[in-house]
């Protein structure tokens, strides 16, 4: 990658655990805008590459470019510290035996079928007596 498209370093975090193990990247951009309409400020926060949310704010139009990237840098640090929290949460969640909805996906019910279908024609061909020249040819 050239270094026409590296980050800035102010716009990129990468999130570490007290034991300095890196467990997630966050990709933070952020900018400023102050124009003859109006001040603005503008943010886009990436988890590992994948966008998680864009935000936009309008400050009163006496505020300074400085201004409007403070506060961006601001806003996305608040709202990554958010995400951070609620996945922590959802692991916890998942490890906890307590189940409060136990609704399984018809997609989910499908491919178990299709599985159990695929065993169970493997068993049919494996014993079997039939087709005996054609397992020479289709080896399991």
């Amino acid at each position: 990658m050239g270094v026409k498209y590296w980050y800035h370093p102010a716009e990129t975090i990468t999130f570490l655990t007290e034991d300095n193990e890196e467990t997630s990247t966050v990709q933070i951009c952020t900018d400023g805008s102050k124009l003859e309409q109006g001040v603005g400020a503008g943010i886009v926060i990436l988890k590992s590459g994948n966008l998680i949310n864009s935000l936009k704010y309008r400050l009163n139009k006496r505020c300074t470019n400085n201004q409007t990237e403070q506060l961006a840098i601001l806003r996305a640090l608040e709202f990554t510290e958010n995400i951070e929290l609620a996945d922590r949460l959802a692991k916890e969640a998942a490890r906890n035996s307590d189940i409060c909805y136990n609704r399984i996906p018809e997609s989910e019910i499908v491919h178990q079928e299709r599985e159990k279908n695929k065993e169970k024609w493997q068993q049919q061909w494996d014993n079997s007596t039939k087709g005996s020249v054609n397992k020479n040819f289709f080896r399991a």
